[in-house]
Order: structure tokens, then C-alpha cells, then sequence
């Protein structure tokens, strides 16, 4: 008797944990949220653009400070590389990436239905995007070699670089320019006759536009005969470490990038570009296809915590 009531209970426990897993210590893993740090471009785009309908990620309270919904547990990176590192070696996380840093180690997420695409970034029916922003200090004269290369930004050469870095370059003169500002032109560069002088073009910023303000500086160089170390030191730390760069130039000689509008009246800046931020999952997560921004605010929020809540 003894033995059938153990095999009954045995039973019972098992159809228990047949229908709740969470009951009898399921492995399912906490989501890992994998985010930029606080004054990164592609942060700032997500988290302006990502809404529960009442709130985003971002959102400044009634004295105008900027609150952060963003989960305490998130893990922060500080370039896109290691964000996509991240989620590309954690089967449980998710996290965000320029359209143009994406690779195969990892998989794409649409969101409300609707992948990222050149199409969809244009159309607007892709919702994280974001302008890329090539800016210098408008209260300093740029020396020779600055404003020869900012005006060979500024052309049709750089649709090239644009398109080789996967962002949407812009021909529109008005999506150039800050809404209600003076629309930017694309112009055509006239190459000089010998190299400007000025020396050494210092360029800050966002690391989301890496590729292509590599591909510009190494096209530019090329123009002269020269290698872009000759020309240019880059170092990219993140959009509000571009901003202060700029904020700061008093020779100029720099140049800013940022990967999130710039709207500063000591700032000239100008759109060269567009780009999604695409939400990125592990290269196994099948299950998780498409979220909605609802979707994305709980989880970055910390409301889910399990992929297996979504829905619920």
C-alpha cells in the first residue's frame, strides 16, 4: 500500500511540473539586457522611441531631468562591437546594434511586424531609427584641410561610404538639416590642387559610424596620395564624447560624429545619413521573432524577465 501511494504521489509531482515548470525549479534563464551606455547615440534612439504606450526608456520628468526606465540589471557596453559580442555568446540576451554592424553571428527581431530595411528606415514604417550626424564647433573658423574635408562630406562622395557602411545616405536636402533649419544641398567636391594645410583633422564620436567615417578618411586620403594616418586621428568613444569635442575645439581642427539628432546653436551640424538600430537576439533564439515596442519597454524595463512571459 505504501509503495502504490509513493507511486501516486510520484505522479502527481510529475503532471505538476508538467504544467508548471516555474513550480519545480524550472532552467528557464532571466533575460540578460544588454544595452549602450548613458549618452550613446543608439541608446538615445532606442530608448526615445521605445514606449509602453504611457512611458519610454527615456523621458524627462517635470523639471525637465532626464529620467532612465531602463532596468538596474542591464548590462552596459560602451561600443557596438561589444554589444554584439555580448549577445552573440548569451543564448538568454537581447540587446540593440546599428543596421550597419550587423553580421550573422547574431538574429534580427522585427518589431510591430516590420523588419529594418532601406525600404522601411525610408518609408517610416521601421520605427528605431536614427540620423547620423557629422558636426564641428560654429564659433571657431576651421583651418584649410577641416573645411576641405567637411565639404567632401557633404557631397555626393560620400554616398559610396554611406552605403558601404550599411546606413541610407540622404539626398533629401531637407532631411539634411535639422527640422526648420536651412536645407543642406549634396554638393560635389572639387578636389584641391595639393593637400590643404592644417595638420592633423581630430574626429570623436559615435561608434556606430565607424565603418563609414573610415571609408571616408581612407577615399579622402587616397585623393592626395597619402595614408589616412597621415591625415586623421580618430578615436570613437560615443556620441556625447563627439559633442564635447566639438564643444570644445578651439583650433578648428575637429570633427564630431554623433548617432542621434544634435540641435546645439554652438554646433553646425548636418544628416548624412540614416540608420535603424535593429534589436538583436542570440543566433539560437528562434522562438523570439518579432516584438512589439510594448514588448521591448517590458523587457528593457525589467517588467519581463523571462522570455517565456511575453504574452502573458
Amino acid at each position: 500500500m505504501k509503495k502504490i501511494i509513493t507511486s501516486l504521489l510520484a505522479i502527481v509531482l510529475t503532471l505538476s511540473c508538467m504544467l508548471s515548470l516555474s513550480a519545480c525549479g524550472s532552467t528557464e534563464k532571466n533575460i540578460t539586457v544588454v544595452v549602450r551606455e548613458q549618452g550613446s547615440g543608439t541608446r538615445e534612439a532606442f530608448d526615445k522611441v521605445v514606449t509602453d504606450g504611457e512611458h519610454f526608456l527615456e523621458e524627462k520628468d517635470a523639471d525637465g531631468k532626464k529620467v532612465y526606465n531602463t532596468t538596474n540589471t542591464a548590462v552596459q557596453q560602451t561600443k557596438t562591437g561589444t554589444v554584439l559580442s555580448a549577445v552573440a555568446s548569451d543564448k538568454n540576451a537581447i540587446g540593440y546594434i546599428s543596421l550597419g554592424s550587423l553580421n550573422d553571428s547574431v538574429n534580427v527581431v522585427s518589431v510591430d511586424g516590420v523588419m529594418p530595411s532601406e525600404a522601411t528606415v525610408l518609408d517610416g514604417t521601421y520605427k528605431i531609427q536614427r540620423p547620423f550626424v557629422v558636426m564641428t564647433n560654429a564659433n571657431v573658423t576651421l583651418n584649410p584641410i577641416t573645411a576641405d574635408f567637411m565639404d567632401y562630406l557633404r557631397s555626393a562622395d560620400s554616398k559610396a561610404h554611406a552605403e558601404a557602411a550599411g546606413c541610407i545616405f540622404l539626398e533629401d536636402s531637407a532631411k539634411r538639416a535639422n527640422e526648420g533649419c536651412t536645407p543642406i544641398e549634396v554638393t560635389v567636391y572639387t578636389k584641391q590642387a595639393s593637400l590643404p594645410a592644417g595638420g592633423k583633422i581630430i574626429v570623436r564620436g559615435s561608434t556606430s559610424m565607424e565603418k563609414f567615417i573610415n571609408a571616408a578618411a581612407k577615399a579622402y586620403a587616397e585623393l592626395y596620395g597619402v595614408g589616412a594616418e597621415e591625415i586623421f586621428d580618430i578615436q570613437l568613444e560615443g556620441s556625447s564624447v563627439g559633442r564635447k569635442a566639438v564643444e570644445d575645439d578651439a583650433n578648428g581642427n575637429v570633427i564630431g560624429l554623433s548617432s542621434a539628432s544634435v540641435n546645439q546653436s554652438d554646433i553646425t551640424s548636418f544628416n548624412v545619413c540614416l540608420d535603424a538600430v535593429v534589436v538583436i537576439v542570440h543566433k539560437d533564439n528562434t522562438a523570439i521573432s518579432n516584438l512589439t515596442l510594448k514588448n521591448l519597454y517590458d523587457i528593457f524595463s525589467g517588467r519581463i524577465t523571462k522570455f517565456s512571459e511575453i504574452g502573458e
